[in-house]
């Protein structure tokens, strides 16, 4: 909203990396335009900041920028007020070579990078707000950047940062390093609990949960450690995972909804998308979905992918997820207060925002009762059960979802 001239004032751009080259496009126009070219790999990883800097000098206002990279071409930088692209050369005082990142993240004033190709173990970061000096400050460190050793002795490597809160974490494939404080006076890292993830993009949270792919299907990480995140529901989709192709999944949380594209059945591309409904607790499967990247903003997520990829396509939600997968709701036992008291003619209210195919059942210690329902969208059902007992349990199940 500051900038005038090229970039109107309140304009929203989508930035594409493809075919070696950097496009921008106004979100309400349909033409791209290059703005970069002699890239070798298209995958970035990217963070928004501001600099006050540019080509060494002084800028009159602090200025949006773009800042991303990969391991094979380094760090770029996208300036807002004007779309133009500058490379970024990180080479500290006393390195043998130029240093490029192939990921990065915004953690309190600083920018940390790692995932660097011959240097699997270090995490570095840059001065407080100033992503192009990587200078450390011997004498007052807090002012200057820095790195951090963290070798795990076995081949392991950082694969993914992302803030935690007021906190940084570290990802490698087997293990995850929670980072705090904010200057390098304090920074402690502290190892945490259970594995990690195996592929950078497919990390994304929501709240205080973070989920991702590891070695044993989806993961989650909860503020303690990464533990397998309900693999009784979702083991059968992980099973369909294409051997060697599972790095071009890709994720992003949208509202409450953790969205992950994956490469099934042996396809060598994202053709499947798996959702998880934080506030239902609910999968769904969308099958036929290619998606190459994600991209939530403004309550909306978007997506590329298809047989056009210079189309960007806004997936939608609620009623346009895929079919529910099978899932199963057991309640604890309840004796109403009066254990003593023989209870009877149970009766269950459903009402459902799609159309599905439900068993309920009600389960005492002399029986249990089932039956199989099938619901229409939003449209209340009730549903009676005869059996009796001093206490009960209600157990709900599905098989998929019936449109």
């Amino acid at each position: 909203k500051r900038y005038t001239g090229e970039v109107a004032a309140g304009t929203t751009y989508f930035v594409v990396a493809a075919g070696g080259s950097l496009y921008t496009r106004a979100m309400d126009e349909a033409a791209w335009v290059k703005r970069y070219t002699g890239f070798t790999n298209n995958s970035f990883d990217f963070v928004t900041y501001e600099v006050n800097m540019r080509n060494g000098n002084p800028t009159a206002a602090p200025v949006d920028v773009l800042l991303f990279t990969n391991a094979d071409d380094g760090m770029f930088c996208l300036y807002a007020d004007d779309l133009s692209v500058e490379r970024v050369t990180i080479r500290p005082t006393g390195a043998d070579e130029e240093v490029r990142f192939g990921i990065i993240c915004r953690h309190a004033e600083r920018i940390w990078g790692s995932g660097i190709t011959n240097d699997p173990d270090k995490l570095m970061y840059s001065t407080p707000f100033d992503p192009f000096n990587w200078e450390q400050n011997n004498e007052i460190p807090e002012d200057g950047a820095g790195d951090i050793l963290q070798p795990s002795w076995d081949g392991d490597k950082f694969v993914a940062l992302r803030t935690y809160g007021s906190q940084l974490l570290a990802f490698k494939k087997e293990r995850v390093w929670r980072i705090l404080g904010t200057n390098p006076g304090e920074y402690v890292m502290k190892e945490q609990f259970g594995g990690g993830t195996i592929i950078e993009n497919s990390v994304a949270g929501y709240g205080d949960t973070l989920l991702m792919l590891g070695y044993d299907g989806l993961m989650a990480y909860d503020g303690v450690g990464v533990v397998q995140f309900r693999q009784d529901t979702v083991h059968k989709v992980m099973q369909r995972l294409a051997p060697g192709y599972a790095q071009t999944a890709t994720a992003a949380v949208s509202g409450n909804i953790y969205y992950l594209a994956l490469p099934l059945d042996g396809s060598s591309e994202n053709n499947a998308v798996l959702e998880y409904n934080f506030s239902e607790r609910t999968f769904s499967l969308r099958e036929g979905v290619c998606v190459k990247s994600f991209l939530p903003w403004g309550g909306k997520l978007y997506a590329l992918g298809g047989d056009n990829p210079s189309v960007v396509h806004e997936l939608g939600h609620g009623e346009d997820s895929g079919a529910a997968l099978p899932f199963k709701w057991v309640s604890g036992w309840q004796d109403m207060g009066a254990r003593n008291v023989t209870k009877s003619a149970f009766v269950v209210y459903l009402l459902s925002e799609t159309g599905m195919t439900i068993q309920v059942a009600v389960e005492t210690e002399k029986k249990l009762k089932v039956k199989k329902v099938k619901l229409k969208p939003r449209v209340p059902k009730t549903v009676r059960l005869n059996c009796s007992g001093r206490y009960a349990r209600f157990v709900f199940s599905t098989l998929c979802a019936v449109n």
